[in-house]
């Protein structure tokens, strides 16, 4: 036995060892056997990170809009389409020139709601809204207002979006909200736009779902119960005793609790009319009877 061979399998016999301990001590999530302590996405729903969308992935390929190798004119005229259509994409998010018009230009990004771990004193889960769709506010409304003013459409392109990501994650507000909320929030209902801006709530090549649980889905709107605000748009939170008190009228889904159907004889019997009857029924037959 050659030296190289013995310590091929020493590292392959560690690496096995590893790999075992490994699956023996990796906690488990319903049948699945998980190999790390750090959370995963799963097929049905979204994970610790949320949305599995990958805006690098969801980025249109040169051949989809028309580029290609060769040599002709036409070639040369769409390859420079090509260089405008990208850096429109990641300044702009949809077309600001004459050479990117008509081309499939729309912000990169997804829109979905995540579960929060709470429930709504109407007995629903609540959820919160996220907006992975750039809205164009990245550099403040002064800049809006300029960019509107020479003609060029708002900045919703992947670098804007990038910016807003990081002030919405410094944005100490959510994190405040939690630590002095009661823990019984007050919900409202809401429909909101879902998926990316191509109206698509999965990928299309590999079919891997963006939105998580698709229940009360429309097309691309989804209705769910969020965090109530006051005209202030501060979270409206109960105390313990009016969420309690409050009637739990929803199912943790968000549909609506049935009403639990009576005995046959019981709910016939507390229609006014059919109690008039039956005690005519009643006297009729007493009738009968003394004679």
């Amino acid at each position: 036995m050659s030296v190289g061979n013995s310590t091929d399998d020493l590292i392959n016999s560690v690496n096995n060892t590893l790999k075992t301990n490994a699956t023996n001590q990796a906690p488990q999530q319903g049948s699945e056997a998980r190999t790390t302590i750090l959370p995963s996405m799963v097929p049905s729903g979204l994970g610790f990170f949320g949305s599995p969308y990958q805006a690098a992935d969801a980025m249109m390929t040169p051949p989809q809009i028309g580029v290609k190798v060769g040599n002709s004119m036409n070639d040369v005229v769409q390859a420079v389409r090509g260089v405008g259509f990208y850096a429109d994409q990641i300044g702009f998010g949809e077309s600001s020139n004459r050479l990117t018009r008509g081309m499939p230009l729309k912000p990169l990004g997804v829109n979905y709601f995540i579960k929060t771990g709470m429930t709504c004193s109407n007995g629903a889960q609540m959820w919160h809204y996220m907006e992975g769709i750039p809205k164009g506010d990245a550099l403040g409304p002064k800049v809006q207002k300029v960019m509107k003013q020479m003609g060029l459409p708002e900045l919703k392109g992947l670098a804007p979006g990038m910016i807003e990501d990081v002030k919405n994650g410094l944005d100490p507000a959510p994190l405040m909200n939690s630590m002095f909320g009661s823990g019984y929030p007050q919900c409202r209902q809401v429909t909101r736009q879902v998926g990316d801006a191509y109206g698509r709530t999965s990928d299309p090549d590999t079919g891997q779902n963006w939105i998580g649980d698709r229940m009360g889905l429309r097309g691309t709107m989804q209705t769910r119960w969020i965090q109530d605000v006051d005209a202030n748009g501060n979270p409206i939170n109960l105390s313990r005793d009016q969420w309690v008190a409050e009637s739990k009228r929803f199912n943790a889904d968000g549909t609506p609790v049935k009403a639990q159907k009576k005995e046959g004889f019981q709910q016939f019997m507390n229609h006014p009319s059919t109690v008039i009857v039956v005690g005519i029924l009643c006297l009729l037959a007493f009738g009968v009877m003394k004679k």
